[in-house]
Formats: C-alpha cells, sequence, structure tokens
C-alpha cells in the first residue's frame, strides 16, 4: 500500500513538472521570439513590459499561497478553497492598491502610448492570476486542470507570434505583440475562472467580512515571506530596471536579449531542481541535521551545474555553425552570455544554501543577508551600469550574487554549528 501511495505522489510530481516545464518553455518563447522579432528599441521597451508585469504579478500575490499551503496541509478541500476565496478579495485589493503604481512605472520606462499602457494593465492582471494556477497546483492536485489551460494560452501565444514573426508578411511590432498578450490574458482569466467555479468547494464563511481581519490579516500574515521574495525578486530584475532606466531603448534591447535566455535557465532551475526538492527538504529538516541536508542540496545542485556549460555551448556552436551571422544578425555577446550565466550559477547556490536555513525556520537569517547584499549590489549596478554599460549591469549581478552565496552560506555554517553544539 505504501508503494502505490508513493508510485501516485511521484506520478504527479512527474505530471505537474512536465505540465510547468512545457509551460515556461511556451511562455519563454514567447517572450524571446517577440523580444527578437521585434526591432531593437521596441525589444527594449517589451522587455521592460514583461519585467514589470513580472514584478507587480509576484507584488499582487503578496506570498499569499505559502501562508495558504501552510495553514490548510491536511485540511479538507472545503477548507483550502475557502481560503483561495478569501484570497481573491485580498488580490483585488492590491490591484485598486498597485495598479496605478505599475501605470506609472510603465510610462516612465517605456515612453509607451496610453493605449499600450491599457493593454499592460489587463496582462498584469491576467498573469497573476495564471501564476495562482501553478501556485495552487502544487498545493492540491484537484486544481491541475487550472495550469493545463495556462500552458494551452502559452503555447497559443508562441504559435501567433512565430508565424507572425517569420512567415507573415503584414510585419510584427510592439503593438501587435501586446495586443495578442492582453487577448490571451482575457480569455485564459475567463477559462479559469468558469473552472473553479466548477471544481470549488468551499466551505461556508462562519462570519461576516472583516476588513482589518479580511485583508489587513492577510497582509500581516504574508508580510516576512513577501519581504524575503520581494528582496530576492528585486536582485534577480534590478538589473533590467536600472539598464532601463540608464541607458536607450537600443541598448535595453541589447541586454534583454541576453537577460532573458539566462532567465530560461533559472526558470527551468527552478521547475525541475528547486521546487521539486523543497518539500522533502522540509520534510526532512524535522529528523535530519544540517550536514545531512545541505550534503542533499549540495548533491542537487551538482545537477544544476551540468546545464549551464550546456546552454553557453549550444549558443556558441549555433554561432560558429553561421559563420558568425547568427551573433551579428541579434546583436548577440557571448561573452555577455558566459557573465550572465556565472551570476546564475552562484544564485542557485544560494537558494539551495537559503532552502536549508528555510526549512530549520531561520528565516530571519535569510532576510538578512538578502537585504545586504541587495543594498551592496544596488549601489554597485548603478555604478557599474552607468561606467560599462550592459556588461557593467551584467557584472554587478555576479558580484551581488557572490556575496549573497558568501553571507548565506556562513549562515548554515553557524546554524551547523550551534546544532552540533547543542546536541552533544
Amino acid at each position: 500500500m505504501d508503494r502505490l501511495v508513493i508510485d501516485d505522489q511521484r506520478r504527479r510530481d512527474l505530471y505537474l513538472v512536465v505540465v510547468k516545464l512545457t509551460d515556461v518553455a511556451a511562455r519563454a518563447g514567447f517572450v524571446l521570439a517577440a523580444t527578437y522579432g521585434l526591432p531593437i528599441a521596441q525589444a527594449g521597451q517589451f522587455g521592460l513590459f514583461v519585467t514589470l508585469v513580472t514584478l507587480f504579478a509576484f507584488a499582487f500575490n503578496f506570498e499569499r499561497h505559502i501562508d495558504i499551503q501552510r495553514r490548510t496541509a491536511g485540511e479538507p478541500h472545503p477548507v483550502f478553497d475557502r481560503a483561495v476565496t478569501s484570497a481573491l478579495g485580498f488580490f483585488a485589493f492590491n490591484w485598486l492598491l498597485m495598479i496605478p503604481v505599475f501605470l506609472v512605472s510603465a510610462a516612465l520606462l517605456t515612453h509607451a502610448s496610453w493605449d499600450l499602457l491599457g493593454l499592460a494593465v489587463l496582462i498584469v492582471v491576467g498573469e497573476h492570476l495564471s501564476n495562482q494556477a501553478y501556485q495552487y497546483a502544487l498545493i492540491s492536485p484537484r486544481y491541475y486542470p487550472l495550469l493545463l489551460v495556462v500552458t494551452v494560452k502559452n503555447i497559443v501565444l508562441l504559435m501567433i507570434v512565430l508565424y507572425r514573426a517569420l512567415l507573415s508578411r503584414e510585419g510584427f511590432d510592439l503593438e501587435f505583440a501586446l495586443e495578442i498578450w492582453a487577448i490571451g490574458a482575457v480569455m485564459c482569466t475567463a477559462a479559469l475562472g468558469v473552472m473553479w467555479a466548477k471544481l470549488r468547494q468551499a466551505e461556508p464563511r462562519t462570519r461576516p467580512f472583516r476588513f482589518a481581519d479580511d485583508i489587513l490579516g492577510q497582509h500581516r500574515a504574508s508580510a516576512t515571506h513577501f519581504m524575503l521574495g520581494l528582496i530576492a525578486i528585486l536582485i534577480l530584475q534590478y538589473d533590467r530596471l536600472a539598464v532601463g532606466a540608464l541607458m536607450s531603448l537600443d541598448q535595453v534591447g541589447l541586454y534583454f536579449r541576453h537577460t532573458l535566455l539566462v532567465s530560461l535557465a533559472y526558470q527551468a532551475f527552478n521547475v525541475v531542481s528547486f521546487n521539486r526538492i523543497t518539500p522533502a527538504i522540509f520534510a526532512e529538516a524535522k529528523t535530519q541535521d544540517i550536514a545531512h541536508i545541505r550534503g542533499r542540496v549540495l548533491r542537487e545542485y551538482g545537477k544544476t551545474l551540468i546545464g549551464t556549460p550546456l546552454l553557453l555551448g549550444a549558443a556558441w556552436l549555433a554561432n560558429l555553425l553561421t559563420g558568425g551571422a547568427y551573433a551579428e544578425r541579434f546583436h548577440l555577446s557571448l561573452l555577455l552570455m558566459a557573465v550572465m550565466l556565472a551570476g546564475f550559477m552562484l544564485r542557485a547556490a544560494a537558494d539551495f544554501h537559503a532552502l536549508i536555513l528555510n526549512a530549520r525556520h531561520r528565516e530571519a537569517d535569510v532576510l538578512r543577508q538578502q537585504a545586504i547584499a541587495f543594498v551592496v549590489g544596488g549601489v554597485l549596478l548603478g555604478l557599474l551600469t552607468w561606467r560599462f554599460g550592459v556588461y557593467g549591469a551584467a557584472s554587478a549581478g555576479v558580484v551581488t550574487s557572490g556575496l549573497y552565496l558568501a553571507l548565506v552560506a556562513r549562515s548554515v555554517a553557524v546554524a551547523e554549528r550551534r546544532s552540533a553544539g547543542a546536541a552533544a
């Protein structure tokens, strides 16, 4: 019986990984195809829109799914669905609060027209709700079909962009890219709403709505995890904001054509490795010491290292086979890509060490080390980007990730010594 349960869990994990990887590949393909298909300046605008959509979709969520998972683990379906239902009102409040900030940020960075900014609002809300489909599928297998809808949407967007950019004679521009993205976001959101209404089994409310509890209370419950996630995502994304603020749209487009490839590698790392191993690490942390957990995550990190040189080698081979035409056409630099991949490798190692601390309920240590790396890296990023352009921004990312790794690895070593001393 236990073996059957384990096999069933493995099948569910495999399904989730395969579908999510397909989703990540399709969305990344859509973004990459648009970035490489657009003129270089419009590619810069599109990249900035993608960055702001990612940041604000995260801000809308406020890492609410972590507290929901913690409170509803092992509870019946109606309890979980009630928490999801309550979160929808929480999200609506966040939309009202943050969409004006999103509009101002997008206007200042992209210099886009108001009709394009309106499309961006539809996109950011739709992407936020699409992200929730994955977060809730991680908690409850009943939500797997929602993730499938999101995946289909991203595949369709990818096919449309590839056709328009490569085969159609009508041309491909920023307005078309945002229009189809917005249409896809609206249609996907409608489909998710219908499906969720059918599977929903929420238990009835036992008390009337109270703003202090149902809205502000959810902010308080998720505040620490939100700060952790916010610093983490800013460390990964603020180089794009700095480039967008300090450089021309042509240079921004050049930078995004490189960093989006590395971002794809990071997303794949999260799906294939980090997200997959996290539940097991949390479970083992209850019975195993830090040395055992550290050995486990370092073995997992070793697997991650294999993919990085393969990605750089594929780019080098493509350039070699085309006699340099590949790099010349798309304004690509293998050196710039190599610098960015070095930053990714350091960041992945830091994330694994932070996972050890989170598993031992030492979130405060992670937050402190992230804050130090964020402040130091932010100053360095501004200076190096201003002085050396896109190469300076990429180099600042390497230094920031390396600093974060050094700090969080030191915290793990201190925690291990204290744990060993307590056991003795």
